[in-house]
């Protein structure tokens, strides 16, 4: 996965987002023993319904690490 050579190249990454909530049995790109998504992780199929709001929590999360690494 291009997050795991770029990670150890030393790269700040923004914008993971936790893996509660969600069901899945294929493999999706997740690091911290399988707690986190590398970026948001949207299923339009079962649960289209909190895409609204997880996009809106995504991106204020992304703003607020953003303000924190690069202040």
């Amino acid at each position: 996965m291009l997050h795991d050579k770029l990670s150890t190249k030393g790269v700040k990454f923004v914008g993971y987002w936790p893996t509660e909530g969600y069901e899945f049995t294929s493999p999706k790109p997740v690091i911290a023993d399988g707690q986190l998504f590398v970026g948001l992780a949207l299923d339009e199929t079962n649960q289209y319904d909190l895409s609204d709001e997880r996009i809106q929590s995504w991106c204020e999360q992304i703003l607020n690490e953003m303000a924190e690494h690069y202040a």
